[in-house]
């Protein structure tokens, strides 16, 4: 647990400022709720897109702003906590199944590679929806959402946890949003991985191969899986920061996550 160092309240999983290098909860994460002291106002080498005004935003406040805009660019620090997640996202169900690697190789490269995909479209869709809001966004490690994934894993071999958790960080995002925009970029997330358990469920109705039909029901487990774990309205998740901006966005999701995870294991 730490500190949050604007509020004092005591975090599970907390962010470290882009900017100032310190410590804070989910509620003073983003620069300008903790005043920060470092120079996150200045331009990242981005485009310049234009300047964004309301009086009708979260903070209770009205401002101007300029946002810039980068879509679809990674630093080198984000490609290495994106390659650092992605390997213990694979090592981890790999030490359990090397044996059948050399036995069912596609199978199990097929397994991976949807466990993978969750994960990696998840964050990117994080990542997209706020750079075209034109804000900073990148994809850090936390080294408590990688021990979450790594005891979800082994929750998951003794059987007491239907699907693993693939969490080993989040999309760091620093600008001003209304609510308005941060339940959008929020709801992508989830939204992304319903979509991939909906497109492995029609897969598992269409196909008439056993191996095909085994790897789709994985897949529709998986992502709903996903979704749900990070609709969870508290805290830090997703589904907290939906909540807030549309009860019936967030409910939406949760019964076509729920549908899907229920059709797989009821």
């Amino acid at each position: 647990m730490v500190k949050c160092d604007k509020c004092g309240v005591e975090t599970f999983m907390p962010y470290r400022c882009t900017y100032c290098g310190s410590y804070f909860c989910d509620e003073h994460r983003l620069p300008e709720l903790h005043n920060c002291s470092g120079n996150f106002r200045q331009p990242r080498n981005n485009v310049f897109i234009g300047s964004y005004s309301t009086s009708s935003n979260p903070y209770g406040s009205s401002y101007t702003s300029s946002r810039v805009i980068r879509p679809y660019w990674f630093s080198r620090q984000e490609l290495k906590d994106l390659a650092l997640g992605l390997s213990v996202i694979i090592i981890s169900p790999l030490i359990r199944l090397w044996d059948y690697l050399f036995i069912e190789p596609l199978i199990v490269i097929a397994a991976l590679l949807i466990l993978t995909s969750a994960f990696i479209l998840h964050e990117l869709a994080h990542k997209f929806a706020a750079q075209r809001l034109g804000l900073w966004a990148e994809f850090r490690i936390s080294a408590s959402g990688m021990m979450l994934t790594l005891l979800s894993f082994l929750l998951v071999q003794t059987s007491i946890f239907p699907v693993m958790f693939v969490a080993p960080g989040a999309v760091m995002i620093a600008g001003m949003l209304r609510w308005d925009e941060y339940g959008k970029v929020s709801v992508v997330g989830p939204a992304t991985n319903i979509t991939q358990a909906l497109i492995f469920f029609i897969i598992f109705l269409i196909t008439s191969n056993y191996t095909i039909a085994e790897l789709a029901i994985y897949g529709m487990a998986v992502n709903s899986g996903l979704a749900l774990f990070n609709l969870i309205p508290f805290g830090i998740f997703d589904g907290m920061k939906i909540f807030k901006w549309s009860k019936l966005a967030w409910l939406i999701l949760v019964i076509l996550a729920g549908l899907m995870f229920g059709f797989i294991w009821f």
